[in-house]
Formats: C-alpha cells, structure tokens, sequence
C-alpha cells in the first residue's frame, strides 16, 4: 500500500541512497549488456564468413597461401565493414533520438498548455485520476528539464540520456570479428590442407556453438537450443562454401 504521508527522514535518506546505487549498478550492467550483444554480433559474423570463405577455397584444392590470403583479405575488410557498420547505423540512431528531443523541447516551448494536458492524458491512461494526473502535470511543468525528460519517456518512449555509444560499439564489433576470423583461419599456417580443412571446421563449429551459448545468456533463452542454432548455421555456411568450391573446381 502507497503511503500518504511524506517519508521521515530516515526513510528519504535511505531512499536516496538507494536510488543512487541501484541507478549506477542498473547503468553498469545495462552498459555491459549492451557491449556484450555488439560482441556476440562481430564474434559470430566473424566466424561464420570467414568459415565459408576459406572452406570453399580449400575444396578449389588451390595453394594454401592463396587460401591464407583471401581469408586474411576476408577478416579485414570485414571487420572494416561490420566496425563502420555499426558506427553509422548507431550514429544515425541516436541523431532520430537527439532531433525528436529537440523537436519535443520546441514543442514544449511554444505550446506548454498543450503539451502539459498531454501529459496529464498520458498519466491517467497510465492509471492515476484525472485530477490527480492534471496535478501531477503541472508540478513536472514547473521544472522544464524534469518535464522535458518526462515527456521524452513517457510519450516518445526514448531514454533522454541514450547515446554516446557508438563509437564504443563499433570497435568491439570490429575488433571482435577480426579475432574470431582468426579461428576457421590459423590452422592453414600450420598443417597440410585436408588436415587444415578438418581442424579449421572443427575449431570453429566449436567457437559457435560456444558464441551461441553466450547468445542465449544475453537473451535469456535456453542455452543448448541457442548454441545448437548457431552451430547449424555455422554448419550450413561451412557446407554451402564447400559445395560452391567443389562445384567451380568440377565446371572449370
């Protein structure tokens, strides 16, 4: 039951400070996720392409420097590709978010009557009574950076500090998908090519099934069903790439 009574002292005390540790523990471990997702994005990508790529080459049976090479090739520009990638659809994302914030304050500028029954609207579809969501409003109205992050929340449904990340995100993804095409690629430094083929296919379906793993913690599905999704395709890429090798050595 909702107090009607202010809280004492005591209580106010102890709710801030609680406001204030599980703000900062909720932000880390949002942040957290959030990077976790960009690496199990440019960890998975940066298996399943590569695998392809350099099992098709192996089943053209060409020297094992030309499938070095193009798996090298392969690694950079992709994780170029997928590092800008990100970059620019995170920069544009959160360019729509600062410009709808801007057109909100504008709004609230010009029109606050307007936009302060809108409020009020909002929050007694939310659940309050008419009367008590007018007042509300109107106390948020009073204060124009409250009411502004208010209206951002509740009717935009945007996060007034979102952004900032983009940056951020796009190295991990990068980064990540250079270091994970480095699995399905390495054992054609060392071994002869059938050998190669075998280990680089093993590694990686491995390194799949473990990024699927990570993927289903993220998302909170059942582990085993994630990883075995992510094993599957991994499988498929490997095959097709194989299949396409082996089809081009025949015609050719």
């Amino acid at each position: 039951m909702i107090p009607s009574v202010p809280p004492d002292g005591d209580a106010r005390t102890e709710a801030e400070r609680h406001i204030v540790e599980h703000s900062l523990g909720e932000a880390a471990r949002i942040g957290r996720l959030s990077r976790i997702r960009e690496f199990v994005l440019g960890a998975q990508d940066g298996l399943l392409v590569p695998l392809g790529v350099v099992t098709g080459m192996a089943a053209a049976h060409p020297a094992r420097s030309l499938i070095i090479v193009a798996g090298l090739a392969e690694a950079v520009a992709g994780a170029i590709s997928m590092g800008g990638g990100s970059y620019l659809a995170s920069q544009a994302e959160e360019q729509l978010y600062r410009s709808e914030i801007a057109s909100e304050g504008r709004e609230i500028d010009e029109f606050p009557e307007r936009e302060t029954a809108e409020l009020a609207v909002v929050l007694e579809r939310e659940g309050l009574p008419r009367q008590q969501a007018e007042s509300v409003a109107r106390g948020l109205a009073a204060n124009a950076n409250v009411f502004l992050r208010t209206k951002v929340q509740k009717e935009l449904g945007l996060s007034p500090d979102a952004g900032g990340a983009a940056l951020g995100d796009a190295a991990v993804v990068g980064v990540t998908y250079l270091g994970a095409a480095i699995v399905p690629l390495w054992p054609y430094f060392f071994f002869t090519l059938n050998l190669a083929l075998t280990i680089s296919l093993t590694c990686t379906l491995l390194a799949l099934f473990a990024v699927g793993i990570a993927k289903g913690r993220v998302t909170r599905l059942s582990l085993l069903r994630s990883g075995l999704q992510v094993l599957i395709v991994g499988a498929a890429s490997a095959g097709v790439g194989y299949a396409i090798g082996h089809l081009v050595t025949t015609l050719a």
